[in-house]
């Protein structure tokens, strides 16, 4: 086992999508318009995370949970 861990230094990232080559400054994909992030180890790039939709679902399940009080639970 190595003491030294080697960082791979990469010129060019993959698409998460649809694995076209972009330059590691690229935030969004020239071939799908992908949103793209950081580029991982292995070289694709990390698909950054979408808090709307964590935030639109927890929306929707409080509403969802209320409406099931509002119709049968409450006295």
């Amino acid at each position: 086992m190595p003491l030294f861990k080697r960082k791979q230094l990469h010129t060019m990232k993959r698409c998460p999508e649809c694995f076209y080559e972009l330059p590691l400054n690229a935030k969004e994909c020239i071939s799908c318009h992908a949103r793209v992030g950081p580029v991982a180890p292995d070289g694709r790039a990390k698909r950054p995370t979408d808090w709307i939709s964590y935030l639109l679902c927890i929306v929707s399940w409080a509403v969802f949970i209320f409406y099931v009080w509002w119709a049968f639970l409450r006295t």
